[in-house]
């Protein structure tokens, strides 16, 4: 992480109006009630399956901050269920996985949510860590490698 980044965490900015943006801002504070009642509100105003998928995914990771493990699952199942093709709600999975040891499981929901957005850089860098562990070094660089590049360029925009 950049030093403007690390900064940027440490330093209290204003903070966000919309709702998503909010949640997001408290969730990665660590107020999760705060997180969860802007996200709440977030899912009432989502229109579109995906805008469904990425706020019940970040329910899913309240739940998660929580130790709620049964609420975590709930979450993601809802965001699936929303969107079958969100690569951020696969990624979470993938990432309960390897939490839980399935590295190989792990693995194959990070490339799904890489084949649904290969845009989505989160789904690279933990394919990264995911085959690092597995020993696979070669193509954990070339993967860690690909999501600095489109954090890279999701900071430009």
């Amino acid at each position: 992480m950049g030093f403007f980044d690390r900064l940027r965490r440490l330093v209290p900015g204003r903070a966000p109006t919309e709702s998503f943006a909010r949640g997001t801002h408290a969730l990665e504070r660590g107020r999760l009630d705060l997180a969860e009642a802007a996200f709440t509100q977030a899912l009432a105003e989502a229109e579109q399956p995906a805008q469904v998928a990425l706020v019940r995914n970040k329910l899913a990771l309240v739940a998660l901050g929580r130790g709620d493990r049964v609420g975590t699952i709930a979450a993601l199942i809802a965001a699936l269920e929303a969107d079958p093709r969100s690569a951020a709600a696969l990624t979470t999975i993938g990432n309960l996985l390897l939490e839980d040891g399935d590295g190989d499981d792990a693995v194959v929901h990070y490339e799904y949510a890489i084949l649904v957005d290969d845009r989505y850089g989160p789904a690279y860098h933990n394919l990264g860590v995911a085959l690092h562990r597995a020993g696979r070094r070669g193509e954990a660089v070339r993967m860690l490698r690909k999501a600095s590049r489109l954090e890279g360029r999701m900071r430009l925009l």
